[in-house]
Order: C-alpha cells, then structure tokens, then sequence
C-alpha cells in the first residue's frame, strides 16, 4: 500500500490546509434541510435557544468545504409571514440580532446549491413509519447518498417536519420505477456528529490517503501522532478498516471514563472492552522489563514524549494500535501512538 498518508504540523491527525486543498468544492457532506429553518410556533426563549444550538452544529461544519443548503431554503416561512431571507437580512424579520449575525455567518461558508432534477421531493418513509415528503435539503442529501457518497441531513431537534431519528438510517425513496433504498445519516444534536465522520469511513470506503483527513472530526478525544501509518498493519486496509474505526471509536467514547470509573484496576478495563469486542491490553511486566522493546513504545507528539503503554489487537498475533493513558495536557486526551503488526516484548 502506498505511503501518501499526509499529516499537519501540530499532530492532530488533519492536515487543515492539506486537506481543504484537496476536497472537491462540491464534496460537502452535509446537507441542512429547510426544517432547521422553522421557527414559526416558537417563544422568544425557545426561539434563541433553537438558534444557539443550530449555530452549535453548524460551527464545526461551515468551513467552506463540508455543508450546504438548498437555495428554495431562502423562501421558507421561518417565523409567522416572514421568510428566511427577510428574517436574515432584516432588522424586521423577528430574529435577535445578535443571534442573525452569527446565522448569516455561519451559512455564508456553506455552500449554496441549485436543486435539479434529482432532487425533486418525492415521498420517502423509515422502517414502517409513514410516508412523508421530504424537504429539497433532505431530498439531496438522499439523491447524493444513492450516488455512493457518506452523506448526512442535518434537521434540529425541534425540525416537526420529520420524525427521523438520529443517526444512520435506511430511507425507501419513491421513484419512477417503483422504489429503492438509501442509506443517509440523520443529524439533529452535537453529540451525533462523531458517529456520522466514522460511519462515512467505513460506508464509502474511504481510500487509505484519505483516511487522516477525518479522524479529527471522527475522534475528537484522541490525538494522532505523525508517524502513524496505515501501511505498518499487517492486514490488508480492506480487512483492518472496520476493525480500526470501532477501535478508535470506543477509545475516543470510553477509555478515559471506563479508567476513572474502574479506579484504574486494568483488569476491570479489559473486561470492559471485551464486552465491546474489542482486546485491549496494557502491556505485561516482561515487556517493561526488556529496556528496548519498553523503548519502542515511546512516541514523539507535538515537541513531547509520550509512553503509549496500552494497545488493542485486531488478531492475537498482528495487527496492534499502541496509545497512551490520557494526556492531562491535552485535556486528558489519548494519544494514538503506533500503528504495526506486532512490537518486540
């Protein structure tokens, strides 16, 4: 496999600008569908609150490359008589100022799309629910999605337009020729965000030199050192892939936690992951009695050393993720140290 895995300056496993260089201007993700935008039976209390955590979930995304919204979105009646344009741009059109800067803003770096013919709204259902037009954002999002890409719909909690769960979904779409089915994200709450940059790894089979460009947005609890390389595996991308997100995907979710709550008896974490299926394991008395193979497990991380004492396995015999105990510097984060088949012990 070749070695074309990129990696930034400050080793937070993205190239920022590496990466923007490289995505397509059309290779956003994210669609916000016109439901985020209905804000018609709300108080002013609820009001700013539903802006405050659209703005919360929007901030991550709109850096020019990741989200958009459909042009239509302009028209929506956000608020009683008033669209979303007026509601925007208008010292009248009944949102707080303070809370309409930031909006113009943060839709200002989402891209802007033209609906074609594509995306004509036609009526779609989840699992056995009803069925129910969709938006012409949600109605994108499905027509890019049934093209093969990773993508996601962002509607608010409050969005009354869908019912959808959060999370990644199966939709039946109505099509001329009878129906087929897509699979899309769903977006509503911060918290989902994490869960959509890893399923996108695996659902598209992300290419092994593109892989580093989301772990950031995929882990944010981890750190990932500049030495990683996919290539040190012994098992084939293909086979490690899966394998590699769930890893990184519970030690980012509850390696730090589980250790707190175990009184750092390791034991306990063990039995933990191996209820997760995962095999992790921090490394044997042996090990760091042989001065250097305990050597091989240093890592050099932003200017700093770090010791990455634990490691999970995909088989008994290869393929090992070596990290760190949590960082206090780095707000008690993981390094992700090493990448290999097997270390000497």
């Amino acid at each position: 496999m070749p070695d074309a895995i990129s990696r930034s300056e400050n080793g937070n496993g993205q190239n920022a600008s590496d990466a923007a260089a490289a995505e397509d201007a059309d290779d956003y993700r994210v669609v916000v569908a016109e439901e985020c935008f209905d804000w018609r039976e709300m108080t002013d209390s609820c009001l700013r609150e539903a802006l405050d955590t659209l703005a919360e979930l929007l901030r991550p995304l709109a850096d020019g490359r990741k989200a958009a919204f459909m042009e239509p979105a302009y028209d929506v009646e956000c608020r009683p008589s008033v669209a979303l344009i007026d509601a925007l741009y208008s010292a009248d059109g009944g949102l707080p100022r303070d809370k309409r800067v930031l909006l113009q803003q943060l839709l200002g770096k989402c891209k802007r799309v033209e609906p074609d013919e594509a995306d004509l709204p036609q009526p779609v259902r989840v699992a056995d629910g009803p069925w129910r037009e969709p938006s012409w954002g949600a109605a994108h999002a499905l027509s890019r999605a049934a093209a093969g890409r990773a993508m996601s719909c962002l509607l608010m909690p409050y969005a009354t337009g869908s019912d959808w769960p959060s999370g990644w979904l199966t939709v039946t779409r109505t099509m001329e020729a009878g129906h087929d089915e897509v699979t899309m994200h769903v977006l509503r709450l911060p918290d989902d965000m994490p869960g959509f940059w890893r399923g996108l790894l695996t659902h598209e089979n992300v290419p092994a030199e593109r892989f580093f460009t989301f772990v950031g947005d995929a882990f944010p609890g981890l750190l990932f050192a500049n030495s990683l390389r996919l290539h040190n595996f012994k098992g084939t991308y293909a086979d490690v892939l899966p394998w590699l997100v769930k890893l990184l995907g519970a030690l980012d979710d509850h390696f730090t936690r589980t250790l707190a709550e175990c009184g750092g008896d390791q034991k306990q974490v063990v039995r933990r992951f191996d209820a997760l299926g995962l095999d992790i394991s921090p490394e044997s008395p042996n090990t760091k009695k042989n001065v250097k193979a305990w050597e091989q497990r240093n890592v050099d991380f932003d200017g700093g050393t770090y010791r990455c004492e634990w490691h999970g396995k995909r088989l008994w015999d290869r393929d090992r993720v070596h990290f760190s105990l949590p960082i206090a510097a780095y707000d008690d984060r993981i390094l992700i140290g090493i990448f290999v088949e097997h270390l000497a012990t």
